[in-house]
């Protein structure tokens, strides 16, 4: 497994001494990666030749996009692009339809759970699948038993819940008369999981409020995930750059998994294992 930042500034430097994969937004077109214009990411790859650079476009695509996704798509591929990142059906379609070279990644939240349907997305020309975060360790085992796909999961940070075209906060605050303040909001009570609510011009995200401490499965599926996303948002630079080295340590062997959980543990409070080892599907009982 390598570990694959989801960073939240465009100056790499800070990351190099602890990775060398990375995924970033294609600007108007990434819902929850740092955007970069297409001229950036050509600056990317002049100046870092040699790290591995996966793009994110994960918005729903209208027609009106199609014209202009279809161009850039054609220039992505000129540029040695590890792995596109893809919700809207419309990026496999139009990938093939020019006969384009650059990885797909299947990346469709909350259907990435099973081994069949990875296996019909590979038998269409994707390589990578980007596992949804409600699935369990086990669960991921039995697919990568089953599939000849090269699976990629979030293990650091706070995961998506989900995401709506409409623009929640700002139709909140128009119908109490009010003004949206902030970048994001925290929902929830009191006895309830807090979540975050953030909103950018496509729409509106939201996020699990906990981090998630992913040093156990990042361990327990090293010979099985091809990549493991460690993401930034909403976590302190110096934090997460310190979050980042526990977990290349972590890879390099310099610290054992139990180590590791209390640096995490320290460096954000977080305990939290999400799903990897709770299951969210459980069988209805017979009724006679």
């Amino acid at each position: 497994m390598k570990v694959l930042v989801g960073l939240n500034k465009k100056d790499f430097s800070d990351y190099l001494n602890y990775a060398n994969s990375f995924i970033i937004g294609l600007k108007e077109y990434s819902i929850n990666y740092c955007e970069f214009s297409l001229e950036e990411i050509k600056k990317i790859r002049e100046k870092y030749p040699k790290i591995e650079l996966f793009i994110s476009i994960n918005k729903n695509i209208f027609n009106s996009d199609l014209d202009d996704l279809e161009e850039k798509l054609k220039k992505l591929d000129k540029l040695n692009i590890q792995g596109l990142l893809f919700y809207d059906l419309s990026i496999l379609y139009l990938v093939q339809k020019n006969h384009l070279t650059i990885p797909l990644i299947w990346g469709q939240e909350h259907m990435t759970t099973n081994y069949n349907t990875c296996n019909y997305y590979y038998d269409k020309g994707c390589q990578y699948v980007y596992l949804a975060s409600e699935i369990t360790e086990e669960e991921i085992k039995e697919i990568k038993e089953h599939s000849k796909m090269k699976l990629i999961s979030f293990l650091f940070g706070y995961p998506d819940v989900s995401f709506s075209r409409r623009k929640l906060i700002t139709n909140y605050f128009l119908h109490h008369n009010t003004k949206k303040e902030k970048e994001f909001y925290t929902i929830g009570t009191e006895d309830s999981e807090k979540y975050f609510i953030k909103e950018n011009p496509l729409g509106t995200r939201i996020l699990y409020g906990n981090i998630l401490n992913g040093v156990y499965p990042f361990v327990n599926l090293f010979n099985t995930l091809d990549y493991g996303i460690i993401s930034e948002e909403f976590l302190e630079h110096e934090i997460f750059i310190k979050c980042l080295k526990v977990f290349h340590d972590l890879e390099m062997q310099k610290v054992d998994k139990d180590q590791a959980w209390e640096m995490i543990k320290d460096l954000t409070g977080s305990i939290d294992t999400v799903f990897y080892y709770r299951k969210t599907i459980y069988k209805v009982k017979d009724e006679k």
